[in-house]
């Protein structure tokens, strides 16, 4: 039966794969795609049901064939599935990171073959063809011109520079509905692609916090990750998202109370992140936390610095305004605050916190 469904496309293609193949043996590309089709399938049947999808086509489909991967959420919920995808994406760039293929190319001293990832959101047909049910199978076909824009969407992810993920103007929207969802995006950039007759908006995600990426891993990839991307991060040409997961995931250990002889290892890497990769906003981010919530770096001067740091180079950056206001009031300075929380409401009418802190600023007048 034809059903009409809003999905959440998630498109994923092993970069530079012809290439490569170009320098490898039949074998050694075989090998590379084995491994990439293995280790999609492990990251999505875990993550499908780890979320409670039902899969079979119900509320979630997807497929793998080559060096390509579509994923079809479709649950109901559009927030849910939103999050949902942006969390399959970063699984899928750690999973293939440390692939069996990946590990041996390190340590080659080669560089990693790295993974492609566009998401859109859009309405598709959902149908079981009369003639896969006579071949035995009723998954779903789906089909409809959001399929095409997730492609086109996944194609500039040659062209990112931080996460290599991107996102279409109606998954951005998406987002910003939710404040959920904690992700910001890169300022977006309005290309033509072949095929299309308009130009589309295409954002790179350039900061997504969530503590389950690595903690909703399947167990058999869990073993050694973060010592694979510690390994990782001294390599040349290290790409950006493993330095910000992995000073992510430092962060919620030492915000669990448990890991506080990390704190110094991390401002280490933080600052040898600064020094090799070009978006440094969240970085200053992720130090002016450690110095706001440290034990042995706590340091609201220092903290402030750097949240000023990142909005020198992000003027949008909602976070980094939200923790300057908060030192703000810590530090007792009551107008310097009150005037960095009415910033806040004037870029979004209905944050919350700064909604909060204001009407309790006008009550104390």
């Amino acid at each position: 039966m034809k059903e009409n469904v809003v999905a959440t496309i998630l498109f994923v293609d092993l970069m530079s794969s012809t290439e490569m193949a170009k320098n490898m043996t039949l074998q050694e590309y075989d090998d590379m795609i084995v491994d990439f089709q293995r280790t999609m399938y492990e990251i999505i049947t875990h993550h499908l049901s780890h979320y409670g999808y039902v899969g079979n086509g119900l509320d979630s489909h997807w497929s793998i064939a080559g060096d390509e991967m579509r994923v079809f959420l479709y649950s109901g919920a559009i927030r849910f599935d939103v999050g949902n995808a942006l969390l399959i994406a970063m699984k899928i760039k750690l999973a293939w990171l440390a692939s069996t293929f990946n590990e041996r190319i390190l340590q080659e001293g080669r560089l990693v073959s790295r993974i492609g990832v566009g998401i859109n959101c859009g309405k598709v047909i959902k149908d079981v063809r009369e003639w896969r049910v006579k071949m035995g199978e009723e998954q779903p076909n789906i089909e409809g011109y959001a399929i095409n824009v997730a492609k086109r969407v996944e194609s500039a992810s040659r062209e990112g520079s931080i996460y290599q993920i991107m996102v279409s103007d109606s998954l951005y929207r998406r987002c910003h509905e939710s404040n959920a969802i904690n992700v910001a995006f890169s300022q977006p950039r309005s290309l033509v692609f072949k095929g299309l007759s308009q130009k589309i908006l295409v954002y790179e995600v350039s900061s997504f916090i969530n503590f389950e990426i690595l903690s909703s891993m399947p167990v058999s990839m869990q073993d050694g990750l973060i010592e694979k991307m510690e390994y990782a991060v001294t390599q040349p040409d290290t790409e950006p998202w493993i330095f910000i997961t992995l000073l992510r995931h430092y962060v919620s250990l030492i915000a669990s109370g448990r890991h506080e002889y990390l704190e110094t290892h991390v401002i280490e890497l933080a600052k040898q992140a600064l020094e090799v990769i070009n978006y440094k906003s969240v970085i200053y981010n992720i130090l002016g936390w450690f110095h706001i919530h440290g034990k042995s770096l706590r340091n609201l001067d220092i903290a402030l610095h750097y949240f000023d740091q990142s909005l020198s180079l992000d003027p949008r950056n909602e976070g980094a305004f939200l923790h300057r206001a908060r030192i703000l009031e810590k530090m007792g300075k009551t107008d310097q605050a009150r005037h960095a929380y009415e910033e806040i409401l004037c870029r979004n009418h209905d944050h919350p916190e700064a909604q909060r802190k204001l009407a309790k600023y006008r009550a104390g007048q």
